[in-house]
């Protein structure tokens, strides 16, 4: 799997054998030898589920459509950032890590992607749809990846733990102490490195321990039965764990928009000029909250242990899984393409796309996107951006010898 550009499979692995037409398109549809289809199946999972979080219309009541939809917001991205940390594990080398030469071509190409990501997000920004764009983002954490990279998993896991608890303090607080102290909080590209760390939508000192664990994750034999078992397992106990300690500390409090409203009341963040540092701080118990979005602890927890869990099942998919779920895992394979294409929908379709109380809408953009991903994989295997993003990457990353003469 390239990270940027989400094809799945082992270094070297050989392009299937042309040995008749339906058999060519097969083994394209399929992705060929060396595909860990699975992950895949998690990518397009993510994405799909991204969609709905930004055009879908959601309730709370879990009696409905609407209300099960809700379960898309936040853990879509966070299952998306997930997989991007397996990906960098696969195309660094996959269970033993790349050394040498091949280790530099990889990251030299992890790099590139990093940079035209840059480049393509900007784009896609200047189209001004209310979507908060996560593919800047997901290019830091590439970035921010590559030092981890030869990290044996435990030590990755580590810092991923690390991460979980002090990233949340660091996102809650530092963009208060930072406005507080008469600094300017990063309002255009020149801000990019805080933005990108602590105060963006997806702060990498929160979100690069789903990417850890997900390059943990990618180390490991992702056909072990028991490794998927673990995942799956594990997950839930997660889940459980993060949403049951957010629940049983937050309640008491009055529940989550009250303790949302009392951190919003001392926010600097929120005002047109900041506070004092001796005024009222907003209150911690912000950081017990999981909701969306809220980069807490126990959204780490439970949130991510909703991806890992999703991630597992997906690895589950064997031969007639393959097949069934071909489409969900074509829209995985050309994330990029189809999340940008999504955009440029949005685009056009305007405001009504935000304002609509019916999920016809939704269903529209997620069937002509299984469809054409599924018709465009087959026909013609990667898609278009990961096509491009790849030959430039490779180009970059290659090693060519010059004689010279006496």
């Amino acid at each position: 799997m390239t990270a940027a550009t989400g094809t799945t499979s082992a270094p070297g692995d050989p392009s299937p054998p042309a040995t008749g037409f339906a058999r060519r398109h097969a083994a394209l549809l399929l992705g060929g030898p060396g595909r860990v289809a699975g992950v895949d199946v998690a990518r397009g999972v993510a994405v799909l589920g991204m969609f709905t979080a930004h055009v879908g219309w959601t309730t709370e009541d879990l009696g409905e459509v609407s209300g099960w939809l809700s379960v898309a917001h936040g853990r879509s991205s966070i299952l998306f950032a997930l997989v991007a940390g397996v990906s960098l594990a696969i195309v660094s080398g996959g269970r033993t890590p790349l050394d040498g030469l091949p280790a530099l071509q990889s990251r030299t190409r992890i790099l590139v992607r990093a940079v035209l990501l840059l480049g393509l997000v900007g784009l896609l920004d200047l189209l001004g749809t209310r979507v908060l764009l996560i593919l800047g983002f997901y290019a830091a954490y590439f970035v921010l990846a590559l030092p981890f990279l030869r990290w044996r998993r435990r030590d990755l896991l580590v810092l991923a733990g690390v991460l979980a608890v002090v990233g949340p303090v660091l996102a809650s607080w530092l963009p208060e102490a930072l406005a507080r102290a008469g600094l300017h909080l990063p309002d255009d590209g020149s801000g990019a490195l805080t933005d990108f760390l602590v105060s963006g939508h997806y702060p990498a000192v929160v979100w690069m321990a789903y990417v850890l664990v997900g390059v943990a994750i990618g180390r490991s034999d992702l056909s072990s039965t028991t490794v998927r078992v673990g995942l799956v397992g594990g997950g839930l106990v997660a889940l459980a764990v993060g949403y049951g300690v957010s629940a049983a500390v937050v309640g008491p409090l009055g529940g989550s928009q009250a303790v949302e409203e009392a951190a919003a009341a001392w926010s600097s963040t929120l005002r047109p000029e900041p506070l004092a540092w001796d005024d009222p701080w907003p209150t911690s118990a912000y950081l017990w909250l999981a909701g969306p979005h809220t980069d807490t602890l126990p959204e780490v927890v439970g949130s991510g242990g909703f991806a890992v869990a999703v991630l597992g099942l997906c690895l589950f998919a064997g031969r007639v899984g393959r097949w069934v779920l071909a489409p969900v895992a074509a829209v995985g394979a050309m994330a990029l393409t189809v999340y940008s294409a999504q955009i440029v929908v949005l685009w056009a379709w305007g405001d009504e796309a935000y304002s609509r109380t019916t999920n016809g809408p939704l269903l529209v953009l997620v069937l002509a996107t299984l469809a054409g991903a599924t018709l465009w994989r087959w026909a013609l295997g990667r898609g278009p951006l990961e096509r491009l993003f790849a030959a430039v990457a490779a180009r970059a990353s290659a090693v060519t010898t010059t004689r010279t003469g006496s």
